[in-house]
């Protein structure tokens, strides 16, 4: 997927592929500042931090961006928002970057991910629990 990034508005989420089937990563576009495009992001080994679109963009194809329009007023807030949450450390199941990126727009911190991940988890174990232990005869 190609980027218009003249289309691109500070609180505009990217996601691309993180190597997984089900896993997904999530940034939001912070801006261009010093003649570079930046985004906000929740990394493993490096928590929330600002980061260049161009690296983000090289680590992974781009799967959607969802164009959300802000205004002017609400753009500020996004990078307030974001800028109280630098160096907040990343947590696979309490605070990966799709939690980092729904609390920064929508207030709530939640991860559809995890949500999945888990219930694929539990699926997995019933079954092993139920029909792994039986032995054959």
């Amino acid at each position: 997927m190609s980027i218009d990034y003249q289309k691109l508005k500070i609180g505009d989420r990217l996601i691309r592929t993180k190597g997984g089937i089900l896993t997904k990563h999530h940034a939001l576009y912070a801006g261009f500042w010093s003649n570079q495009h930046l985004i906000a992001e929740n990394q493993t080994g490096f928590g929330v931090r600002y980061h260049l679109l161009d690296e983000f963009i090289r680590d992974g194809k781009i799967d959607r961006i969802e164009y959300n329009n802000y205004d002017e007023g609400s753009q500020a807030a996004i990078i307030d928002r974001i800028n109280k949450k630098i160096g907040t450390s990343y947590s696979l199941l309490k605070y990966n970057c799709e939690h980092f990126a729904n609390e920064i727009l929508t207030g709530v911190a939640k991860s559809k991910q995890v949500k999945i991940g888990l219930a694929v988890g539990i699926g997995v174990t019933l079954c092993l629990l139920a029909f792994g232990g039986k032995s054959k005869k």
